[in-house]
């Protein structure tokens, strides 16, 4: 049976001004037990949808689950894109559920949330929910959020599709913020894109080399 959804969030463009970046939970020891992709390649994704966020200036909010246990603290490459953000850890496994973290994304002021986590069955899945029945568009960013396996991730992305959620990677994100190669972000953008993606930097040497 065809899935029909009629939200908006499908025609309305993705850009600078209506979005928000939620970076949910990416610590050091979540890390570990994620089995559903390589780890490394998990690590280099949530580090460049982070920079994504930054080249675009969008309102970023940083979440912990437990950061003082066996979580740990969010990994230190995102905290130095980030060094004058509140880190707002919790208690309550949804973050939707803790008052201070949901008033967080509410101040961002922006209706649109590209969310990623550790776990994508549990710390991506719970919040996209409550965010799409408060009324937002929720971007669930796959690539740059992982979980025990395979199986749980590709559960994890029925039940987002199901429920509304945009299911999306750090790639196609940054591409729809992006927009066009005629603007002043392009450079940093691109930059970014080279430091992430081999293929794009191997693009940008055939380039330089005729220049």
């Amino acid at each position: 049976m065809a899935v029909v959804n009629s939200s908006p969030a499908f025609y309305e463009e993705l850009t600078p001004e209506n979005a928000a970046m939620l970076l949910i939970d990416h610590q050091a020891g979540l890390f570990l037990g994620v089995q559903s992709m390589n780890q490394q390649i998990l690590k280099n994704n949530a580090i460049a949808l982070a920079k994504t966020a930054k080249v675009f200036n969008l309102p970023t909010v940083l979440f912990t689950s437990s950061a003082k246990g066996p979580n740990g603290p969010t990994i230190p490459e995102i905290v130095e894109l980030f060094p004058d953000h509140e880190i707002h850890d919790r208690s309550p496994i949804n973050l939707w559920n803790d008052p201070k973290c949901r008033a967080a994304v509410e101040r961002t002021e922006r209706k649109k949330l590209i969310m990623a986590a550790i776990t994508t069955d549990v710390c991506l899945v719970f919040p996209a929910l409550s965010a799409l029945k408060a009324g937002y568009d929720v971007y669930a960013v796959i690539d740059a959020s992982g979980t025990w396996s395979s199986a749980a991730d590709f559960a994890a992305m029925l039940r987002l599709t199901q429920a509304g959620a945009i299911v999306t990677n750090w790639i196609a994100i940054a591409a729809e913020l992006k927009h066009d190669e005629d603007r002043e972000s392009t450079p940093a953008m691109n930059q970014t894109f080279g430091e992430h993606m081999n293929l794009y930097s191997f693009l940008g040497d055939i380039a330089a080399a005729k220049a």
